[in-house]
């Protein structure tokens, strides 16, 4: 075999180990987005979890909630700090979901699923009273969102 001949049989031994290379490059990423997205529902559930037992144990902070939804003008300036505390922590979790949808990390449904909660919230009087001071520090994207559901 002449010189000429073997850089050939290189150069497609090198092609094709180029293509291999770039099949288990696209497996590995595909394998690492599964895991990323595993990671983000685990944590979306966690906080979940947390937060409704810290609700759930807490009596005098379920009444809060209970009271600022039906009407937070009741409250005294310690219930008032709480409750805004309580729906500031709700939109900023609910923010956090949406943009993980946004950058792919949750599949669209979990999104959607969520957004229904935030547009069953608007039932609330205190949610609709309080939404304005929260969304000055919330992202123009999700504040679309949830404005979609004020209109319905």
């Amino acid at each position: 075999m002449k010189l000429a001949e073997l850089a050939q049989v290189a150069e497609i031994i090198a092609a094709v180990a180029v293509v291999v290379s770039l099949v288990y490059v696209g497996i590995e990423v595909r394998s690492n987005t599964s895991a990323v997205r595993g990671a983000a529902m685990q944590a979306i559930a966690t906080t979940d979890a947390d937060a409704l037992m810290t609700i759930a144990a807490d009596a005098d902070l379920s009444e809060i909630i209970r009271i600022g939804h039906l009407n937070p003008s009741q409250f005294n300036e310690a219930e008032a700090f709480r409750y805004h505390t309580f729906m500031r922590q709700f939109w900023l979790s609910f923010q956090n979901i949406y943009q993980q949808s946004e950058l792919g990390l949750i599949d669209p449904s979990v999104w959607r699923s969520y957004l229904s909660v935030i547009c069953g919230m608007w039932s609330h009087t205190g949610v609709r009273e309080t939404w304005p001071e929260h969304a000055e520090i919330l992202e123009t994207g999700f504040i679309s969102e949830v404005q979609g559901c004020k209109a319905e």
